[in-house]
């Protein structure tokens, strides 16, 4: 059962303390009374979906937004709610999702844009010394970088240390501060999540607090001390994580609600003819897995990391090696298990999970990142026959998808996660594909742009197109799915269908042999 109850002892000053906080946006109540405190060396773990108000919390307490009652104390001293300078200057310190990062610049650059250059006797940087300040910075948190490469060569944990180092660039020994990672695996392949938990743990060992923003219950267990549940802009739950039991958490969070995809979709259409189905697949995490994928249907796949869910899209669609015992059939043919080029040519299209990683090219422009796949039809002799035919092309399938014509030949990189995932999509839908497999489709995507990529894939479906979605994320299935297989350990331990598809039962499922 949750309580009220608190980890810290109630002699102990905490080092952030939230009293009465609300904020409301024209009719709508964002937050409403928040009350939440944090100690040195815990993890606070602040838990919703989207639209709860974590997102409200952390741009008051940021100085984005002014609320509209509340008060704070950093340590004992007034903290001013919404005065960004009032927060950086009691030792309040942020790492948002996108990081802020320059990837054209060295660790040295990037740490400097937050710290200031250090200069030489004639005002010019002292190159040297920047670097061993950097280096220092660094080694309090056994991060390992070339700090004269620039960050694009780094990987998504070194990126994200780097920024957290950033953040405490001005800690002293003797002195914390408190860390506010704002969704910081939202970016982060699986197998890199680990890693980012054991520096954070040792941000926590060195004594600083820490305010860990998620929607991710199954990480929750991992990296915190406590947990603070917020729905609807209340605090519903403050608890330490030893007495908080997933299933618990979700009906929080939900308002126990078990609404299921056929009440929020309506009556579905019997699933068609089988377009894909494999028997015995296997990969790193996968062993011996069965998946039969009917036309027009949407499946899902849950599970916590490393359970084997994270590696489905990418075995099917050909982009990790596979081995299938019983075989493959697309659409009654049995083939070979397949290369990405070979999946392709079966009608079978994989949206990976890592847009700007492994989907997008960032010094491409919109026109370019979306018909990449289509450029052999766009194409004469190995060059691009027409710029013309390319941008109407694009253009199609910009307003198809709601994306801003004007948009096309601007950079990738100067749209929002939310229309990024879209360009991703429009580019795999426009090959007309049988099969479309995703993967966290909607990671680093904001509530609204979330609902627009829903029926987006509702209305594929409904024209018959056949979709994976490989998902962390329980209310992409719960919103989306005819199917949810969880996995657990590397084989599909169940299937939730109908009145099972709901966020306490999938959330059981997928934890049941980890309680």
């Amino acid at each position: 059962m949750i309580t009220g109850e608190h980890i810290a002892d109630g002699q102990r000053r905490p080092a952030l303390s939230i009293s009465k906080m609300s904020k409301r946006f024209g009719g709508t109540r964002a937050l409403h009374e928040v009350s939440l405190e944090v100690h040195d060396g815990e993890v606070l773990a602040l838990l919703g979906h989207n639209g709860s108000g974590k997102s409200t919390v952390i741009k008051i307490l940021a100085g984005f937004h002014q609320p509209d009652g509340g008060t704070a104390e950093l340590r004992g001293s007034e903290l001013i709610l919404g005065d960004a300078h009032s927060a950086n200057s009691l030792g309040l310190r942020f790492v948002h999702q996108d990081l802020g990062i320059v990837e054209e610049l060295n660790t040295v650059d990037n740490v400097a844009l937050t710290s200031g250059y250090l200069r030489g006797k004639f005002g010019t940087v002292d190159q040297g010394r920047q670097a061993k300040r950097t280096r220092e910075l660094l080694d309090r948190f056994d991060i390992e970088i070339d700090v004269s490469a620039p960050l694009s060569e780094a990987d998504p944990v070194q990126r994200t240390g780097v920024a957290i180092a950033r953040a405490l660039w001005d800690w002293e020994e003797g002195e914390s501060r408190v860390l506010v990672l704002d969704e910081p695996t939202a970016a982060l392949p699986s197998r890199e999540v680990s890693q980012l938990f054991d520096l954070i743990n040792r941000v926590r060992d060195a004594g600083h607090a820490v305010v860990y923003v998620s929607h991710r219950m199954d990480e929750i267990q991992q990296i915190a001390d406590r947990v603070i549940v917020l729905r609807a802009g209340e605090v519903v739950a403050d608890t330490p994580v030893r007495d908080a039991k997933a299933v618990d958490l979700a009906r929080l969070i939900t308002d126990n609600a078990q609404h299921t995809v056929a009440a929020d979709r309506g009556a579905r259409p019997a699933a068609g003819e089988p377009v894909l189905s494999v028997r015995g697949l296997s990969g790193h995490h996968t062993k011996d897995v069965d998946i039969t994928l009917h036309a027009g249907e949407i499946v899902g796949v849950a599970g916590l990391q490393g359970s084997g869910r994270e590696e489905i899209a990418y075995l099917l669609g050909g982009a990790r090696r596979s081995k299938a015992s019983g075989g493959w059939q697309v659409a009654g043919q049995t083939i070979d298990p397949p290369t990405s080029a070979s999946a392709h040519s079966s009608g079978i299209a994989l949206v990976p999970g890592q847009r700007l990683r492994e989907g997008l090219i960032a010094n491409f422009t919109v026109r370019e990142n979306l018909t990449l796949a289509r450029l052999g039809s766009l194409s004469k002799r190995g060059r691009l026959a027409s710029k013309r035919a390319e941008s109407e092309f694009a253009r199609k399938w910009m307003r198809a998808l709601a994306i801003a014509e004007h948009v096309a030949d601007d950079p990738i990189l100067t749209l929002s996660g939310g229309n990024q995932q879209k360009v991703l999509l429009a580019r795999w839908l426009s090959t007309e594909p049988r099969i479309l497999l995703l993967t966290e489709p909607t990671a680093g995507v904001d509530i609204g742009a979330r609902r627009a990529l829903y029926e987006l894939l509702r209305e594929q479906a409904a024209a018959g197109l056949t979709i994976l979605v490989c998902s962390s994320d329980v209310e992409d299935l719960v919103e989306l799915c005819d199917r949810v297989l969880v996995m657990r350990e590397g084989v599909i331990a169940s299937t939730a269908e109908g009145e099972q598809i709901n966020v306490p039962h999938l959330l059981t499922e997928m934890e049941s042999s980890y309680v």
